[in-house]
């Protein structure tokens, strides 16, 4: 009897079982190829398709690359040692960046490339090093009757960047004699594929089916390397080329790309609604939106991106490292905890409920664990907040702009050595089981996946036991996993009973207090709008009187001085009293602060604040003219007379302000005995409310709830009191601050109400802008299928005048939407020189139909005619239609319509006949969603000026203080200074 030994032999299909077969998924495979990435030193990452008609994508980086020899001891030999030793890269390949733990464990990350696409291309340079290249079809591998001696990879050095297309070239021409044999050869490798080709025949008798050899000749024999897919490339190696003296870094060129990838290439030949085309991409961004973690500081050497390359040669961007919530957003929460489990399993942080610090906690472990065995230290962060405003210590801003960003980026992640650990966080991942325990007891159990934010932080040093699966799709389950599990999850219990869940006594004393508050501030700014809206009333009726007796007097003043040649000294001193006594009353009489909005008192105040600009201007200008008679007369020393008008002058704001002073001392007086009157009464309360409790108590059984109650009315007074008595003594202190509290009040309560009109009005426009999407993306599409119907009827139907009709109208309604695009976002635009005639022609086009009909005339000045411009005319041209569409508008209301558009020194003038803007709305003229017009959405204008600052061009409104040129002193004129502009 004889020992017999026996090897074990791999199949080449070992590597199909390693690449795909160990992949979870698309983003599992893309996170392997980035950790490489990171493990190379590489400074900036990609993921990118190409959308050409045979598409492809790369995933390149800046990392160290790869020698010859490294790609065929490394790249070329499964499971090599290289990171199971985990050993430092040299200072040569670090490039001055800090050491980086390295993340792969099994050196088969690299198949992760099969998964992706059914070719990889390699191309790898070190520095100071020349380009390497191989070419692997991964599909060779799918054989199984093949080994891994039976397929020869081809293999190329060359000197430049631009070579690589004719090594692509080159490796296809090797690559092919892999499968493609001459008719009388019989090797082994021939006879395997024709085995295999016929197990492939026979599993698949569908019409059209084409074998792996076939599929694989095919390539090698059409394929192309679209020149886009390199230059992506080539812009990451020259910016570290800039920094480190010379080109570096590794390219794998994806080739037949698989199913996921596809989607995100030709997405634009899909609906829009393709659900598996948005599922893919979801998957893709929920997953490696946080590559690395975004809750600590950035690491500034390393970046990542995924993005496509449109037909049109536009990238269209797919993942940002910089789409993330991160530690300023995180900072913000009204929930955080913050802390760190030890060997042990003891928790130890610092806790944030809503909104206020309740110190550091301690939780101990629920499970035995074992300090030298068991999983080791690690970080954990949370955060959350509450989507009740009532309840919240947030805004209902915050809270909307918290929820959205929950849908995008809640989970509760974990990351080994700050790069993320999959799939733990994707809402499909319930690992800490967070979603099954808000099944049992949504409101015991508070966390939940998608309002909260945060992670696990484990190392590799700390966290040995933690190991990936061979597939990457989480932790082998071992101890150290199931105590990881165990261990937060009684941390969320935890957290959940004592400070956040409904049973939480922090949850329902905090509630009260939040809720109370909300209900006082609302209370306050309630009663303090109706205060400023009753005194804004008040005056409008208790000065308009006063200010019409006041216009009165001043015009008869005036008619008087300019009646009589020349006054005596008696007479002028006597109209110098009643100025006097006009100028205390202008004082006592001003404008009222407005209220946010005016409505029904809206002429009325106009009308008033008119008059008293014209009552003041009278004031001022009999002033003047007083002065000027009385040093016509005067008879007293100059110096005499000065000082008479001095002291007139300071007895006057001398009494004015004793009667300040004498109204102040009033007002605080009555207050003070407000106050007083309060605090006795605040005193009493307590007593009034608790005092019964307290003879009630006979037995010791009562005793608890006896205490319990009195701690409630105490909690519920005390709060009260807080808040009443901090907003006096802040008022106060603003007050003493010199802060002038009413037009503070006034200036913040109208930016609450412009706040809710945008609101408002941006539903609106949103809505519209959804329809203005559907419509340009079908238009020219729709355009095309109408246009080549009519053109397909016969011509005696194309010479009928209903034809003839229908055809010209649908023509015009095309050209009317076309002219109306102010922007093409996509491809480059070149600007042309637009003249004045131009514009003109433009707008005669668009409108001269409307002006006959509305018996406008519109006239535009030889001047303007011969201006030049050099712009975009999408950029231009929608201004000038905007500004006419609303001329037209306002020039309605009058009888006498006039439009003119004229060049006044070097400054376009665009004038019509309707009424002038109103000196309050000028300020706010071209502020978004500001209107005056009837439907208007207040948004033209604030295009406009958008549009024009763009190149640098500004426009305005004409005023008369600002010297501006008029065209019509009581129209409305907006101005256009053209940079650039020529004659």
């Amino acid at each position: 009897m004889s020992v017999k030994s026996f090897n074990f032999r791999a199949r080449a299909r070992t590597i199909e079982h390693l690449g795909k077969g160990q992949i979870a998924d698309c983003p599992t495979a893309v996170s392997e190829l980035w950790k490489n990435a990171y493990d190379a030193y590489a400074r900036d990452v990609a993921l990118f398709t190409v959308d050409t008609d045979y598409p492809c994508g790369a995933l390149i980086d800046n990392g160290c690359g790869m020698s010859p020899e490294q790609i065929i001891d490394n790249w070329l030999i499964v499971g090599t040692e290289s990171k199971s030793k985990k050993k430092t890269l040299n200072d040569e390949d670090r490039f001055d960046i800090p050491v980086r733990q390295t993340q792969g464990e099994k050196g088969i990350g690299r198949l992760s490339a099969a998964f992706l696409a059914n070719v990889t291309f390699l191309v790898t340079k070190k520095l100071n090093g020349s380009f390497t290249s191989l070419l692997v079809d991964w599909r060779l591998f799918e054989n199984p009757y093949l080994s891994f001696e039976d397929i020869s990879i081809p293999f190329l050095e060359f000197d430049t960047v631009d070579e690589i297309t004719i090594a692509f070239d080159l490796l296809k021409e090797e690559l092919i004699k892999n499968v493609k044999f001459k008719k009388d050869e019989s090797s082994i490798k021939k006879r395997a594929w024709e085995r295999f080709s016929e197990d492939e025949l026979e599993n698949n008798k569908s019409e059209g089916f084409i074998t792996t050899q076939n599929k694989i000749i095919i390539f090698c024999e059409h394929s192309v390397l679209d020149e886009r897919a390199i230059s992506p490339w080539k812009e990451i190696l020259n910016k570290v080329s800039e920094k480190d003296g010379g080109q570096h870094g590794t390219a794998l060129f994806l080739l037949d790309l698989g199913r996921d990838l596809t989607l995100l290439t030709n997405h634009e030949n899909l609906g829009t609604q393709n659900h598996e085309l948005i599922a893919t991409q979801r998957d893709l961004v929920d997953t490696l939106r946080a590559f690395t973690n975004p809750y600590v500081e950035k690491d500034e050497h390393f970046s990542y991106e995924i993005f496509t390359i449109k037909k049109n040669n536009s990238p269209k961007s797919i993942l940002n490292e910089q789409e993330v919530f991160g530690l300023s957003e995180f900072s913000s929460l009204e929930h955080i905890v913050v802390g760190e489990f030890d060997e042990k399993g003891w928790f130890k942080g610092n806790v944030k409920a809503f909104g206020q610090d309740k110190g550091v906690i301690s939780i101990a472990p629920n499970i035995s664990i074992n300090p030298k065995s068991g999983i080791g230290s690690f970080k954990i962060q949370l955060g959350s907040f509450e989507y009740d405003a009532d309840l919240s210590s947030l805004d209902k801003d915050q809270i909307s702009v918290f929820a959205e960003q929950g849908h995008k980026y809640g989970g509760l992640l974990i990351f080994r050595d700050n790069l993320r650990v999959l799939p733990y966080g994707r809402l499909d991942n319930d690992f800490f089981e967070i979603e099954a325990r808000r099944t049992i007891r949504a409101g015991d159990f508070y966390f939940s996946t998608r309002r909260t934010f945060g992670y696990v932080g484990i190392t590799h040093q700390k966290n040995k036991e933690l190991k990936d699966k061979s597939g990457r799709e989480g932790f082998i389950r071992n101890s150290a996993t199931i105590q990881l599990k165990e261990l937060v999850s009684n941390l969320l219990i935890e957290l959940a009973y004592r400070f956040f869940g409904s049973k939480s006594e922090e949850r329902q004393e905090l509630i009260i207090i939040a809720k109370k508050n909300k209900e006082l501030r609302k209370e306050a700014q309630t009663q303090a709008r109706k205060a400023s809206q009753k005194s804004f009333k008040d005056a409008l009726k208790s000065q308009t009187p006063k200010l019409d007796d006041s216009l009165l007097i001043a015009k008869d003043l005036k008619d008087t001085i300019e009646n009589v040649d020349k006054l005596s000294a008696y007479e002028l001193q006597d109209i110098d009293q009643k100025l006097s006594k006009l100028e205390l009353i202008r004082t006592e009489i001003k404008t009222p602060t407005k209220p946010p909005k005016l409505g029904i008192y809206e002429e009325r105040y106009r009308e008033y604040r008119d008059k008293y600009n014209e009552f003041s201007a009278y004031v001022i200008q009999l002033k003047t003219v007083v002065n000027k008679m009385e040093s016509e007369l005067n008879t007293l020393a100059p110096q005499q007379t000065a000082k008479k008008l001095f002291d007139k002058n300071q007895g006057l704001l001398n009494s004015k302000l004793n009667k300040y002073l004498s109204l102040i001392e009033s007002k605080i007086t009555a207050l003070h005995s407000i106050w007083k009157k309060d605090i006795s009464e605040d005193r009493s309360s307590y007593y009034t409310q608790a005092i019964s409790i307290v003879e009630n108590v006979e037995e010791s059984s009562h005793l608890e709830n006896a205490l319990n109650n009195l701690d409630i009315i105490y909690l519920e007074l005390i709060e009260t009191y807080t808040f009443k008595y901090d907003a006096i003594l802040k008022t106060l202190e603003k007050i003493s601050d010199g802060i002038n509290l009413d037009s503070a009040f006034s200036i913040a309560e109208e930016e609450r109400s412009d706040v809710e009109e945008k609101m408002r009005t941006i539903n609106a426009v949103a809505q519209l802008g959804i329809s203005v999407e559907i419509l340009s993306h079908e238009l020219e599409e729709i355009d095309s299928l109408v246009t080549r119907g009519l053109n397909s009827l016969p011509s005696d139907v194309k010479e009928h005048p209903g034809f003839k009709l229908a055809y010209n109208s649908h023509k015009a309604l095309t050209s009317q939407i076309r002219f109306l695009s102010p922007l093409k976002i996509s491809g480059y635009q070149s600007r042309q020189t637009i003249t004045g005639k131009n514009i003109e022609v433009h707008i005669n086009q668009f409108y001269g139909d409307r002006f006959e009909r509305q018996r406008i005339n519109f006239e535009v000045t030889e001047a303007f005619k011969s201006l030049k411009i050099s712009d975009l005319p999408s950029r231009i041209y929608p201004v000038f239609i905007n500004l006419i569409n609303n001329a037209m508008y306002w020039v309605a209301l009058v009888e006498d319509r006039k439009i003119k558009i004229d060049l006044i020194d070097d400054l376009v003038v665009i004038a019509n006949s309707g009424p002038k803007v109103d000196e309050d709305d000028v300020q706010r003229l071209f502020d978004l969603f500001y209107t005056k017009r009837a439907n208007g959405r207040g948004v033209g204008l604030y295009l406009c000026r958008e549009n024009l600052a763009v190149a640098h061009h500004k426009i305005w409104y004409a005023e008369q203080h600002n010297d501006d040129p008029f065209i019509f002193e009581e129209g409305a004129n907006f101005i256009i200074k053209f940079n650039g502009l020529e004659r």
